[in-house]
């Protein structure tokens, strides 16, 4: 096969758009840079003047993969009508639905791998967004309330529901068209134990 030619700029996106695919089809263990370059058209050595080895390759397609879960969990957020309450409740269903559709994506950004971000900065960044906009909304929620809880552990409780109900989609114990009713209802029976309604 011949080599594409990609401008200065565009190989590696099309690298990390690449091996998302090969990630979500064939899982982790498929991904080597020489695969990714037939995949993309490449010579071989292509991948390296953008990747020094897999590990690097594994750190950006795991920043991409928190920043789509941003983006979708953004779309939610604004489908919500701006109710603090009605955001939790459908960022925490989207989170839930972005597990479920991408389990291997899911799995290696929250993987043993990167449990320590520290000497990664594109993946620290990335991974924080989606923390930071939780518990701003958290923040929101319990301004000038009475509330039983902090917003930082009200946004841990969140994370850990929906975290464990996509795993349990992924891992066959909860029927995928179920998971994001089971999510918004966890989320708003949570929230409204929180500020007492």
């Amino acid at each position: 096969m011949a080599s594409k030619a990609y401008h200065h700029g565009e190989l590696r996106p099309a690298l990390v758009s690449a091996a998302l695919d090969l990630l979500e089809r064939d899982g982790a263990e498929a991904l080597t840079l020489r695969g990714l370059a037939r995949a993309v058209g490449v010579s071989a050595m292509a991948p390296y003047h953008h990747f020094a080895n897999r590990a690097d390759l594994l750190v950006a397609v795991a920043a991409e993969g928190f920043r789509r879960l941003q983006s979708q969990k953004i779309q939610a957020l604004h489908a919500s009508g701006g109710d603090p309450v009605a955001a939790l409740v459908a960022g925490t269903a989207s989170y839930v639905e972005f597990v479920a559709d991408h389990p291997h994506l899911y799995r290696l950004m929250k993987g043993p791998a990167f449990a320590d971000r520290a000497p990664h900065p594109e993946l620290r960044a990335a991974a924080a967004a989606p923390a930071a906009s939780l518990l701003g909304l958290m923040e929101t929620l319990l301004a000038g309330r009475l509330a039983t809880i902090t917003p930082a552990r009200g946004a841990q409780i969140l994370w850990s529901l929906s975290h464990g109900i996509g795993m349990l989609v992924v891992d066959g114990q909860i029927d995928r068209a179920l998971a994001p009713a089971l999510a918004r209802d966890g989320a708003r029976a949570l929230i409204m134990g929180w500020i007492g309604e």
